[in-house]
């Protein structure tokens, strides 16, 4: 499966949609390979606002509804969000969850602005395809 960068998503979201607060968008569409324009309408069918953001256990939904299933594993609670490419390389593909914020970990790299930040993780899912 081919996935879009970070910068790609985030510059269709803002030019095509005239959107913001996208990172469940953008973190849908790494993990699954679908569109920025399919992810964000998921995303408002499950109660997604223009220019809001959107709670975890939509996001959760969405990846199920597409034919994935999530796990959520233990032991990376307070971990920098910059340390956790390293940690989760080659295991798959991930969604992590931080204060306000999901990202998206593919084999290793993640797929967002905050790739170097010192956000501390609270959950870290482990997406797979069924």
């Amino acid at each position: 499966m081919e996935y879009q960068s970070y910068e790609k998503l985030s510059h269709v979201g803002h030019k095509h949609y005239k959107d913001t607060n996208f990172c469940s968008v953008i973190a849908l569409a790494s993990v699954t390979g679908m569109s920025f324009g399919k992810s964000r309408i998921k995303m408002e069918k499950l109660g997604r606002k223009h220019r809001k953001g959107s709670v975890v256990v939509d996001l959760l939904t969405a990846i199920k509804n597409r034919g994935y299933e999530y796990e959520r594993i233990e032991g990376y609670r307070g971990h920098h969000v910059k340390t956790m490419g390293g940690k989760l390389k080659g295991k798959g593909n991930f969604i992590i969850i931080v204060r306000g914020h999901a990202l998206a970990v593919m084999d290793g790299k993640i797929n967002d602005w905050s790739e170097n930040s010192c956000h501390r993780v609270v959950n870290v899912y482990k997406i797979t395809k069924i």
